[in-house]
């Protein structure tokens, strides 16, 4: 199973990626691309409660923690999502306490939530499309591979205007299948400590619950 079933099924997200912040807000009435990628390369951290919404509108809560560069943290508090999303040093880790298989492994850079953990995003780049859409009360940021590695390929960022604020993002898994993540309470650009983003550290807790 890839990590995108298990975004689907239980987490995302990541997703998402990422977060409510008021960070250098922008009040221009007509905002652009660029408005939205200096918004987001001004966050370095997330720590943030989730609510996770399925196609089927089924919701599961949670939490997700994310500090630029690459370092990412998704648990759950229902019981039934028993498992574990956690990055770092350029690799996510799926860790799942129902299964006696070794835990998932994929690199960050194969998902779209590099848009969401890279120091520096870059909204034009070559191998990106990038399209926004205005509503009347919010923005949606369209970011899609032309080459995707996993599913789709795509994330979509909502942003509230005046100032901008991110709200939440989708993963369409699939053209029938997508997962939403609305942030709830989030702190932004505060200080995460490292140790949550320790992927040997979760494995060998793994490892001794399983003996």
């Amino acid at each position: 199973m890839h990590i995108y079933q298990y975004l689907n099924r239980n987490f995302l997200t990541i997703t998402c990626l990422f977060w409510i912040s008021f960070i250098n807000p922008v009040f221009s009435k007509e905002i652009s691309i660029k408005d939205l990628e200096n918004y987001l390369n001004s966050i370095t951290s997330l720590n943030s409660e989730i609510i996770q919404t399925n196609q089927n509108g089924n919701e599961i809560l949670g939490s997700i923690k994310l500090k630029k560069p690459g370092k990412l943290r998704i648990e759950y508090h229902n019981q039934k999502a028993d498992h574990l999303i956690v990055g770092s040093n350029g690799i996510i880790a799926v860790i799942d306490y129902n299964s006696n298989s070794e835990p998932l492994r994929y690199p960050i850079k194969g998902t779209p939530l590099k848009f969401l953990s890279e120091n520096n995003i870059n909204l034009y780049g070559e191998e990106i499309v990038s399209k926004i859409k205005k509503y009347n009360n919010h923005i949606e940021l369209e970011i899609s591979e032309k080459k995707p590695t996993f599913g789709l390929g795509k994330i979509i960022l909502k942003f509230r205007r005046d100032p901008i604020r991110i709200l939440g993002w989708e993963l369409p898994i699939s053209e029938s299948n997508n997962t939403e993540i609305r942030l709830n309470n989030p702190k932004v650009n505060q200080e995460i400590a490292d140790n949550f983003f320790f992927i040997s550290a979760e494995i060998m807790k793994f490892n001794n619950n399983k003996n």
